[in-house]
């Protein structure tokens, strides 16, 4: 198991319990102001992997203390929410297996809190070369004075390891017994002298079951810590042979906080990331054991065996599913993980995982909230945490505030239970909050490369000789209270007492209680008594406060103290809430009201609001809005709750005011520029109306003080959206709109004719009939202002459509009056203008040097008339083939322009057209020319798709562009990147989409052109790591840096790498290698670099050689040194003279010292290669 661990790899848990967070009696949160530890027996325990201890403190407030052990200590500080580590040196605390058997004074690791500071949490983990294990460690008020040993059967695969049981006493003079059923392991007993003692028994036998307690007769009234497990385990089925241990260690709890039912929850079977979709599929180990005789254990309702005190059973396999496990007596159970070659259905796959035991707690003892710190260090790649709560909380359950992913399965054989597996990797944070409504027990747990570790989350223990605060309503203990709360102090002995002495720091309030009344009661068979303060307590200030209870015992034996004995707890008073929040006086019915908060608490944050708004309704939001539906005054209430559950309320009044009742009429029929009479009939139960606000939907607004009848005049006809606000003397206001249409009333018009002084007869066409209502009758009047009208041609007429003849071309004032049968009339009159009988049809060709047909043929317009406007053109673009194709253009201007789109060809080369003009000055006078045009043939160009190209590739040659039409001419590229031939360069066009655009022109100067776009795409960048010196033998991992679009790795050659297609592969090469790297984008892109790696040879140093000049051996070479190159040479004389000193050998020794030959004779050398390992000496021979 590869546990390289320098520091603790395990998840740091919180217990944090708010304010009025009640624990139900006699138990203890594994929160304190006093443990203690031990470091036992841990292989290997060889001089290169020495076993190291470590531990961690954590608190959800900022605290301080101490660690100390066998004469050393250290101060720690812990803040708020964070780790602190303490890194116990191990020449103090370490217990060897040669010091089992055997008391060792002062060798506990005592961590104490200092005075007045908050209570921590606190764990402690050992670890070595390939080995860790970690346990919760309980505080001194959590302890017991009997405990049963939870350990693992040792295999005969390797004798190193043995089951351990260690004792540590937390009081002086403590005598305990270790008996497995009625035998003295140790006969006589262990006696522990002085407070921090520590006795480990040993054995090669598995201690499971064991019994450890007090001795009743000279230690009675004491507790003691007791820890057990093994200094390596191999953990495997039958099948398959182990090929890797783990150390077991856990604190174990005290018989008190055994209970009856357990629910295992199996360790997490999905790899979270990775090749394997599946891991440790083998499952889990189950050992249970008893404290009293005929035991009867069930799994999943089916009795698996009965146990007498101290047995133990343990599944014959390994459990895959979630179970329930549960007994008539109370029992203690375990959950062992496999080695890591066992863990699976088909063995000896090396998967994430190895041995490892968590003692597993009851459903009897749970908690609400916690916090865990999950650590990634080493080796760690696999992260969870398994959750069993009541089914009826499980939708409560939060991590980080957040609903789990995942969803929560029902616990069959365990009814009204949920369980669910948190995958924790895909979390950007290493800190998870765990929280519900209802209690939940939790194991966080982890997994690498033959590593693992899992541990309670941490729990409510029983105890029984406890001091507390209870709440006097729900009789319920409670750990801290608000300012103004009553309270009762309450102190539970083992023997009656006729004094208690109450002390509440650090006001130094002193109550006094002579015979106090008891309440007697049994826990477990034996008799207790609880004693209360005399009257309840209230705090008017926040803070921490410290309860000191001296009790007056009786004189007893069995070790119990005579005379005073004090009992002290911490207790936490919170701030109440400042309840206070913003909202109107008063308000209108219907009105959505904001209601603001701005309470505020000194010590802890608000964090729940319940607002009532005295209608019946209520609101949990921080800032609510609420409408009121009935008039009235109102009570507002809001209670603040903060963090620490301290609550306060406020009370504002309201008052709702009638809303009033917006109502208008008007006339029945609405003309345009008629008035229009508009009344108010609006009403309002209570108050009165002051004010009217008049919108009538045509851009004009009124602002009236009364209610009278008025008039208002629309401009034009239309439906017209008309609002009316009224407003109340206490400002409620409503509004009405309706739709008031105008219509239009008579408005007469009528079409003017085109005609020429040539033309015999002017059409006049009526209009007005189209905009009057159906049924509506109307009579004509036209006068035509021709003052040479005669009676054969008069100069009015009463028809609708009347026809007059002018004889002069120039301007006439037409006037029509119409008459409705209502009596309205109206009259409208128009200038009309007679055109000369002389048109002149002309226009001028304007884009004669580029007559293609694929470009469009402009054409102006210069036809003209010798008195008034030519009033039509019609255009014949292909007269002589197409006589009957035309286009007209109704009152053209001079100089006008037109276009026309001939049919585009590519042969013949050439073709004419005929280009015919008619100009009208009116029905009958008209003028026509005509000219004749040429157009040239046009290129067509084809252009296929570009596609996508890397960035590095070198420039292509576009081929994809040609003119299909045969006609002669050059084609030309441009755009990014591309030369005028079509040689394209991604480089210097650069990454993107880039248009190409190729235009074809023929000979005779038309042209033809199509655009593709091409996309560069990037080239990934790659670094394939600086060059590497390595001994053979030994493994390097490469380290490149690379970018791109979703890349890909190769690396050749594969030699000596576990895998040549990921980014960082491990390389064990045997002699020197270059590795190329390719890196392939998603674009298929590529990039490569190399890296090279040396080995570091062992150097051949020959013993002689002969520096005489002779061509041959004449410098002492040393085959290999030149790979070292800060080597250091010392070479001595037989007396200790320095003759040679090198730093790297670039220039080998040639037997000379100061340019003189030395003596013939033998050397002692001193190599010493820089690289970590050990130098080399030896002896060289100079011959000559």
């Amino acid at each position: 198991m590869i546990k390289k661990l320098l520091k603790f790899i395990f998840a740091i848990l919180m217990l944090c319990l708010s304010a009025k967070n009640l624990v139900y009696a006699q138990s203890v949160s594994n929160e304190g102001l006093e443990f203690w530890s031990v470091f036992p027996t841990h292989v290997p325990n060889s001089a290169t992997e020495l076993a190291n201890i470590s531990i961690f403190i954590t608190g959800k407030q900022a605290s301080s203390g101490t660690v100390s052990v066998n004469g050393s200590s250290q101060r720690f500080t812990v803040t708020a929410n964070t780790v602190t580590e303490v890194q116990v040196p191990r020449a103090n605390a370490y217990i060897s297996d040669a010091e089992g058997g055997k008391v060792l004074a002062n060798r506990a690791i005592h961590i104490v809190v200092d005075a007045g500071q908050p209570n921590v949490v606190v764990y402690a983990h050992i670890f070595a070369g390939k080995r860790s294990a970690a346990s919760l460690i309980l505080p001194i008020k959590a302890l017991g004075q009997q405990y049963f040993s939870m350990n693992y059967t040792q295999t005969s695969l390797s004798n190193q390891g043995q089951n351990f049981i260690t004792v540590v006493a937390s009081e002086a003079n403590t005598k305990v017994f270790i008996k497995r059923g009625n035998t003295n392991l140790v006969p006589g007993g262990v006696t522990l002298t002085n407070v921090g003692d520590v006795y480990e028994y040993l054995s090669y036998s598995d201690l499971t079951g064991v019994s450890v307690s007090v001795d009743s007769l000279t230690s009675g009234c004491k507790r003691f810590a007791m820890f057990s497990g093994s200094s390596g385990a191999f953990i495997n089925d039958p099948t398959c042979n182990p090929g890797s241990q783990d150390p077991l260690y856990q604190q174990d709890y005290p018989i008190e906080s055994w209970g009856r039912t357990y629910g295992f929850i199996p360790f997490s079977m999905i790899a979270p990331f990775g090749t394997q979709p599946t891991e440790r599929t083998l499952g889990q180990y189950v050992r249970v054991v008893a404290q009293s005789n005929n035991t009867n254990v069930q799994i999943n309702g089916t009795t698996v065996a009965t146990l007498n005190a101290g047995g133990f059973y343990t599944t014959p396999n390994p459990l895959r599913q979630a179970a329930s496990i549960s007994a008539d007596k109370p029992i203690s159970v375990a959950q062992y993980a496999l080695t890591s070659g066992c863990s699976n259905i088909l063995n000896g796959a090396r998967l994430p995982g190895d041995p490892d035991m968590v003692i597993l707690n009851p459903i009897e003892y749970s908690i609400k909230n916690i916090t865990v710190y999950s650590s990634t260090r080493e080796n760690i790649s696999e992260q969870y945490i398994n959750v069993l709560i009541k089914t009826a909380a499980a939708a409560s359950f939060r991590i980080n505030g957040l609903t789990p992913t995942g969803t929560f399965t029902p616990l069959a054989s365990l009814p009204g239970y949920s369980y669910i597996q948190i995958n924790l990797n895909f979390y950007r944070t290493n800190n998870f909050n765990l929280t519900a409504d209802d209690g939940f027990n939790a194991v966080a747990y982890g997994f690498g490369d033959v590593e693992s570790y899992s541990y309670s989350a941490g729990t409510n223990l029983a105890t029984t000789l406890t001091a507390n605060a209870v709440d006097p309503v729900s009789n319920l203990q409670i750990t801290s209270a608000c300012v103004y709360d009553e309270y009762n102090l309450q102190l539970t002995l083992n023997v009656p007492t006729k004094k208690i002495v109450w002390t509440i720091n650090p006001s130094n309030t002193v109550i006094t209680s002579v015979n106090p009344v008891v309440r007697d009661t049994t826990i477990n068979g034996q008799p207790y008594y609880v004693y209360k303060i005399p009257k309840p307590g209230i705090f008017t200030k926040s803070g921490n406060y410290t309860i000191d209870i001296v009790a007056d015992l009786p004189p007893s034996t069995g070790g119990c103290k005579l005379g005073d004995q004090l009992f002290n707890f911490p207790f936490t008073v919170y701030s109440a809430p400042v309840t206070n929040f913003k909202m109107p006086a008063s308000v209108c019915v219907g009105d959505t009201v904001k209601y603001l908060d701005s309470s505020t608490d000194s010590s802890k944050t608000v964090k729940s609001w319940i607002w009532k708004f005295g209608d019946g309704t209520t609101s949990t939001l921080q800032n609510p809005t609420h409408a009121y539906t009935t008039p009235g005054i109102d009570t507002v209430s809001l209670t603040a709750i903060s963090e620490s559950g301290c609550q306060t309320t406020r009370q504002q009044i309201i008052r709702v005011n009638n809303v009033p009742n917006a109502v208008f009429t008007y006339t029945n029929s609405v003309f345009k520029d008629f008035a229009v009479f508009l009344k108010d009939a609006s009403t309002i139960a209570a108050g009165k109306i002051v004010q009217w606000n008049w919108d009538f939907g045509d851009g004009k607004t009124e602002t009236h003080t009364d209610s009278k009848v008025f008039e208002h005049v629309y401009a034009a006809a239309g439906t017209y959206q008309v609002k009316l606000t009224v407003v109340s003397d206490l400002g409620c206001s409503s509004t009405i709109t309706q739709s008031v249409v105008a219509k239009p009333g008579l408005k007469p018009n009528f079409k003017l004719p085109d005609v020429c002084k040539s033309d015999l007869v002017s059409q006049f066409t009526d209009l007005t009939a189209d905009s009057v209502a159906a049924g509506v009758n109307l009579t004509y009047l036209w006068n035509f202002g021709d003052t040479e009208a005669n009676a054969s041609n008069p100069n009015t007429s009463t028809l609708k459509n009347p026809t007059h003849r002018f004889l002069q071309a120039q301007v006439y004032q037409i006037t029509e009056t119409v008459t409705a049968d209502d009596g309205s009339s109206a009259s409208v009159e128009k200038d009309f203008l007679v055109n000369g009988s002389m048109p002149k049809a002309a226009f001028t060709i304007l884009n004669t040097k580029n007559f293609c047909s694929n470009v469009p043929v402009i054409v102006q317009n210069q036809s003209s008339v010798d008195v008034g406007r030519i009033t039509k053109l019609v255009w014949y673009f292909d007269y002589g083939n197409q006589p009957a194709v035309s286009e007209t253009y109704q009152y053209p201007t001079a100089g006008q322009q037109y276009t026309h789109q001939y049919n585009p060809f590519t042969t013949p080369a050439a073709q004419t057209y005929i280009i015919r003009l008619m100009a009208y000055s009116g029905i009958t006078c008209v003028d026509v020319t005509e000219q004749t045009i040429t157009i040239n043939a046009a290129p067509k160009v084809v252009f296929t798709a570009l596609g996508s190209i890397c960035e590095e590739i070198s420039p292509i040659q576009f081929t994809q562009a040609q003119d299909i039409s045969g006609n002669k001419g050059t084609g030309v590229y441009s755009g990014a990147g591309v030369t005028a031939n079509g040689l394209f360069s991604p480089a210097a066009a650069g990454v993107g989409v880039h248009p190409i655009k190729y235009v074809f022109t023929t000979e005779s100067g038309c042209a033809d052109s199509l655009t593709q776009n091409i996309t560069v795409n990037p080239t990934p960048t790659v670094d394939a790591g600086v060059n590497r010196s390595v001994h053979i033998g030994e493994s390097v991992t490469l380290s490149p840096k690379a970018t791109g679009n979703n890349i890909t790795y190769k690396w050749t050659p594969a030699t000596g790498l576990n895998n040549p297609n990921i980014a960082r592969p491990v390389a064990t090469p045997q002699d020197d290698i270059t590795y190329r790297l390719t890196v392939t984008s998603a674009d298929s892109c590529s990039a490569t670099d190399t890296v090279s790696i040396r080995i570091l040879k062992i150097p051949i140093i020959p013993n002689t050689f002969t520096p005489n000049s002779d061509g041959t051996n004449d410098v002492w070479n040393i085959q290999n040194l030149d790979r070292y190159p800060d080597c250091i040479m010392d070479i001595y004389n037989r007396y200790g003279m320095l003759m040679y000193h090198s730093i790297g050998y670039n220039r080998p020794w040639d037997g000379r010292y100061k340019g003189e030959e030395v003596p013939v004779g033998t050397y002692y050398y001193v190599l010493n290669l820089k690289d970590g390992t050990k130098n080399y000496g030896g002896y060289v021979t100079v011959i000559r």
